[in-house]
């Protein structure tokens, strides 16, 4: 029987121990100016007192100090200096098992607060709990196996698995299944949207997914004593590359160099990636993926500031770095596959070199792009390369991805249709949504006009230049949207796609086809809205036999009902799923708001005249919408009325414009007797029915998973909540002129630079550990 095991047992990162020369908490600090709050960051990225199980990291970690009240807007504020840059505490990086065997046994650093389990009272108790955590091996459901992996009972069972066993659970805790869903759904959401709300940003999630991955690691290099192979790195850097997190894969390929482990060609394809889509999923990078000078200048600096973190141009190029990786890869012996080749075409179009990336389509695939452009009949052109369908280089719908999003972000939307559709057509493959919707994005992005943030010549120039160079006019992105929702492709549009066709059509002036794209807006979310009923009903079905045993063991007696009860893993499915289509529907909603909200305010149509726009088509929205508008609003009239405040309890700090939050806001019926029915039911919120369920069964455990998921999809409206935004209405940072984040050196960094200086870039329990080198996620 092993010794008692403490709560919160987590290792920073307990496959990777960072050896440090000098002090174990530095400072970053400018000296010559008085910071109002200390940044306090160690080697790992962590600000938490970390207990390690077993032999541990020698250094401890340790709390920063919490953010001061915040001052008011007309007291000074002074510099508080954020420090972005890569690694400077040098620390490298080696495998947990050489860091145990360098650690005298006796040394073993605990947190003072840590709660202590009690030993196990029998053997038999120690035994049902094994039989249970093997039992949810064996059912495979990723989230109860993340669950149970990672509860600090299980380290044990953890450590002594065959590697067989292993492997097999460790592939569970997949990227595919944790990460890419809610990955997607976060894109066209802004930060502080998700803050406001209470939702969890995406940061979060990345950094909640590479915690419990390295927990489940650190069990078994310490308790099992067993040290990481290939399979084990490579999906580390799966999981990396799923997360554009480049620097993560640099200290896992560090480790397996030092650790004498040789990667295959799988590793090396990951690797690359990671790289390539380095911090393009997340702040303002995400984006920020377009080439144009400014982009290039911006990303070639050593220390890329706020907003221009990721992948490098210059002497900083991705490029580069890829093309030795494929190098040492060839050298090896590995030989490419249609992923490494999409690596090498993104790789070039990062950093603008089109002439590489139409060879790379020339070479493997026999695709001549600039005879594309000249030649529309594909009869007259060469034909591609003939592969068989089960060769690692016939194209699949990734490569469709590749091209139209290499060439869209190089700013040639013509290219990228033409391409795209001569490899269909060539090799047969149907043209997937993602690809359309690739496309689709790139050319709204190049018909809005740029501007500049700063008033120089530069920039100007620059500005200049975006507006001119791949420049395509609305016409393009309203003849992609029609090929795409027309035959043969038919593509559901995407809200954001809907709130892209409005700001276009506000753009010509035409109201009739601004409220045709809202009516599209509107039907995909009661779409929405209806398999979140559907899926809300699964978990029903599936939670009922549960509630009603557990009814029947509180009446004969029991203090709380078996846990066991809810382990379901067919339960646990159905929530994981409505939880993500819970997720949509409040995207959709979140997006549809947004874009009523810049239709309502603007200030005329081309296709209507001034005056019935603002005495009857703009009165009739405001009382089509009014669940979808702040009733705390400002409208623009004509220069001789002025503006109208409407001053109304409900603004963009609430989470609900409906005077009852726990209704759902639909749409009125305009131009009839009534606005609604007056026999209709108000529906309920989502919450407000989970809310209802807890009340008529008092003894479930909403912490328990996976109950939890439905009572936490978001944060209550608690004065803690309120201070943190506060933070951000109330407080600014201001900066020196020679500083780096002041808005002369950095003036795009915005919202995600205000962020930084507040400290706000972190997790609750400290400073993220999703990278690993002490820069934040933004």
């Amino acid at each position: 029987m092993r010794g008692p095991i403490y709560a919160g047992e987590r290792w920073s990162s307990p496959w990777l121990h960072l050896r440090q020369s000098g002090s174990s908490i530095p400072r970053v600090h400018n000296g010559q100016h008085t910071t109002r709050h200390q940044l306090h960051q160690n080697a790992t990225g962590q600000g938490r007192p970390v207990p390690v199980p077993g032999p541990s990291i020698s250094h401890s970690l340790f709390i920063p100090s919490k953010l001061g009240k915040h001052q008011w807007r007309l007291r000074r504020h002074v510099a508080r200096p954020y420090h972005s840059g890569n690694n400077r505490l040098h620390a490298s990086v080696v495998s947990a098992y050489e860091a145990n065997r360098a650690t005298p046994s006796g040394q073993v650093h605990r947190s003072p607060s840590a709660d202590t389990f009690e030993e196990w009272e029998s053997p038999q108790q120690e035994q049902e709990y094994a039989t249970r955590f093997y039992h949810t091996l064996q059912n495979g459901q990723p989230d109860q196996v993340m669950k149970a992996m990672t509860d600090p009972r299980s380290a044990g069972l953890v450590g002594t698995l065959p590697q067989t066993v292993f492997l097999a659970a460790l592939h569970l805790l997949s990227p595919a299944h944790f990460v890419d869903p809610v990955r997607h759904l976060h894109h066209p959401l802004h930060t502080w949207a998700v803050l406001v709300h209470g939702l969890k940003r995406i940061e979060e999630v990345f950094d909640t997914f590479v915690q419990n991955l390295f927990t489940v690691i650190g069990y078994r290099t310490t308790y099992g004593g067993q040290r990481l192979g290939l399979a084990e790195f490579t999906h580390i850097l799966d999981c990396a590359r799923a997360m554009g997190n480049g620097n993560l894969a640099d200290q896992v390929w560090a480790t397996m160099k030092e650790t004498q482990v040789v990667p295959n060609a799988l590793c090396y394809t990951h690797y690359m990636e990671a790289k390539i889509w380095d911090h393009c999923y997340t702040g303002a990078e995400a984006y920020r993926l377009r080439v144009q000078p400014k982009a290039y200048r911006k990303r070639r600096t050593r220390e890329p500031k706020i907003g221009w973190q990721g992948f490098g141009t210059a002497q900083r190029s991705v490029r580069k770095l890829v093309l030795r990786l494929f190098g040492e890869m060839q050298a090896e012996g590995h030989a490419g596959d249609e992923r490494t080749y999409i690596n090498l075409l993104l790789a070039a179009a990062r950093v603008g070199h089109s002439r590489a990336m139409v060879h790379i389509l020339k070479e493997v695939w026999n695709v001549d792009v600039e005879a594309l452009k000249q030649e529309p009949d594909d009869a007259k052109l060469p034909p591609v390369t003939n592969y068989d369908s089960w060769s690692a280089l016939y194209p699949t719908e990734n490569l469709l991805f590749a091209v139209a999003h290499a060439f869209g972000v190089n700013n040639d939307i013509a290219g990228a249709v033409r391409t795209v559709q001569f490899l269909s057509s060539s090799y047969k493959m149907p043209i997937p949504a993602k690809v359309w919707h690739e496309v689709f994005e790139r050319a709204y992005v190049q018909s809005r006009e740029r501007w500049s943030a700063t008033e120089t010549t530069r920039s100007e120039r620059d500005t200049e230049w975006a507006n001119t160079v791949g420049r395509v006019s609305v016409d393009i992105v309203q003849s992609v949207f029609v090929a795409m929702t027309s035959e043969p492709y038919n593509v559901k549009p995407t809200m954001q796609e809907w709130r892209f066709m409005v700001n276009t059509a506000i753009g010509t002036g035409s109201l009739e086809d601004c409220k045709r794209y809202i009516n599209g807006a509107y039907d995909l979310l009661e779409e929405t809205r209806n398999r979140q009923t559907e899926a809300r009903k699964v978990v029903l079905r599936c939670l009922n036999p549960a509630l009603q045993a557990a009814r029947q063991q509180m009446r004969q007696g029991a203090p709380q009902p078996s846990p066991e009860l809810f382990e379901s893993p067919i339960l646990a499915e159905a929530i994981r799923t409505y939880d993500l289509i819970r997720l949509e529907a409040w995207q959709q909603l979140y997006l549809l708001q947004r874009m009523l909200y810049v239709v309502v305010r603007t200030p005329g149509w081309k296709d209507i005249s001034e005056k019935q726009w603002l005495l009857q088509e703009r009165p009739r929205m405001l009382e089509e919408w009014v669940d979808f508008l702040p009733s705390k609003i400002q409208l623009l009239y004509n220069s001789n009325t002025g503006h109208i405040d409407m001053m109304g309890p409900k603004g963009f700090g609430s989470r609900s414009y409906k005077v009852d939050s726990r209704e759902v806001p639909v749409r009125r019926h305009t131009g009839g007797k009534d606005l609604f029915d007056p026999g209709t039911w108000p529906a309920w919120t989502e919450k407000s029915k989970w809310e209802d369920l807890a009340k008529r069964y008092p003894f479930l455990d909403r912490t328990a998973a996976p109950l939890d998921r439905l009572f936490t999809f978001q944060v209550p409206q608690s004065e803690e909540l309120y201070h943190t935004l506060s933070k951000m209405r109330d407080t600014w940072t201001e900066y020196p002129e020679d500083h780096a984040l002041s808005t002369k050196n950095n003036p795009h960094g915005g919202f995600f630079g205000r962020l930084a200086a507040l400290d706000m870039l972190k997790t609750e329990k400290g400073n993220s550990v999703f990278l690993l080198d002490g820069k934040s996620w933004i």
